[in-house]
């Protein structure tokens, strides 16, 4: 017997084929109430991953349609990551490990940029620190500040969107602290733990002044 398709995922996968679709022409493939996926339908807009789009009639109430939004492709198997991966390793028995190295700095460097941008706009070290944990958040990690007082911040970092990538190439976690160093250059960095270890997240404390 297969695995039985929630109501949630027909509509999904229902729209990955179809594209946009209304109610009625929706409801033409669940037998379940109308009440029913509605209520599925109405969760999956909330979550952002349905956006509903009204049109006008020139007689007539307006009508809806449903699509799927970019979020929406979350639900579906992807291996991107598998591929971008696996074009690294490839590269590294062509080319030699410093040319993946060089790939990595340079797009640490362009991190930095992006995130300089929005800090140099802060004027404190909490504005700079609130700064960073809403566009790493937004980049896909998962950052969680503390406010240790006079010891400075402690940094938790519960997802990293390049973990698989830095399992076989550490070096990224020294590009990172090596960023937070640069962003943060009257301030001590000190790494404390990382997930390339097994750990349960990437821990950085930032305090005091720096040694340099």
């Amino acid at each position: 017997m297969g695995k039985r398709v929630s109501t949630k995922d027909k509509i999904i996968q229902l729209l990955k084929k179809q594209g946009e679709l209304t109610m009625d022409a929706m409801m033409e493939h669940f037998t379940i109430s109308e009440t029913a996926v509605r209520k599925q339908l109405h969760t999956l807009v909330q979550e952002a991953f349905i956006e509903v789009k009204q049109h006008k009639k020139e007689i007539g109430r307006p009508y809806h349609t449903y699509r799927l939004t970019e979020k929406s492709q979350e639900s579906f198997p992807d291996r991107y990551k598998e591929l971008s991966l696996d074009l690294l390793h490839d590269l590294e028995a062509l080319q030699g490990t410093q040319l993946i190295h060089d790939l990595l700095q340079k797009q640490s460097a362009k991190e930095k940029v992006q995130l300089k941008q929005r800090l140099d706009a802060c004027s404190t070290t909490e504005e700079k620190i609130a700064a960073l944990k809403d566009m790493q958040n937004r980049s896909g990690y998962m950052f969680q500040v503390e406010d240790k007082g006079r010891e400075g911040f402690q940094l938790n970092n519960f997802h990293c969107p390049f973990l698989e990538v830095a399992k076989d190439y550490p070096i990224m976690c020294q590009h990172e602290k090596e960023m937070y160093e640069s962003l943060f250059p009257d301030q001590r960095v000190k790494t404390m733990s990382l997930l390339v270890d097994g750990k349960t997240y990437c821990q950085w404390y930032i305090t005091g002044a720096s040694d340099k």
